[in-house]
């Protein structure tokens, strides 16, 4: 299962929408065995745009970790302002039961980037 994290919820009831769908989609891929991919945007995983941009993409990644400590096979990519590789990882990351709760960061926008 893919679940690509939505642009810019407009409001908190969005931000739950979709935390919602992530569950219910997650819980049906961990029932069937499938791995889960989130592909996530790397700014607001640090803060750099929205607050509820980051609320969610935060949630979206403690659901990645907390599916693999559960002996789920998930985990996230970070995309940054350049999407190219994306699909290379998705495929690496669905394809391999051996690597579960770990984050990948496509681009080098996180170096050297601090918090806000």
């Amino acid at each position: 299962m893919i679940l690509h994290q939505p642009e810019a919820p407009a409001g908190f009831a969005a931000v739950e929408a979709a935390l919602l769908d992530a569950f219910h989609r997650s819980q049906q891929a961990a029932r069937d065995g499938e791995p889960i991919v989130y592909v996530l945007r790397q700014r607001d995983l640090l803060g750099q745009d929205t607050v509820l941009g980051a609320i969610l993409a935060n949630a979206l990644l403690s659901a990645v970790r907390t599916l693999a400590a559960e002996g789920n096979v998930a985990n996230a990519i970070a995309v940054g302002d350049d999407p190219r590789h994306t699909d290379h990882w998705i495929a690496i990351l669905h394809d391999q039961s051996d690597i579960s709760g770990e984050l990948i960061r496509l681009g080098p926008g996180h170096v050297g980037k601090a918090l806000t």
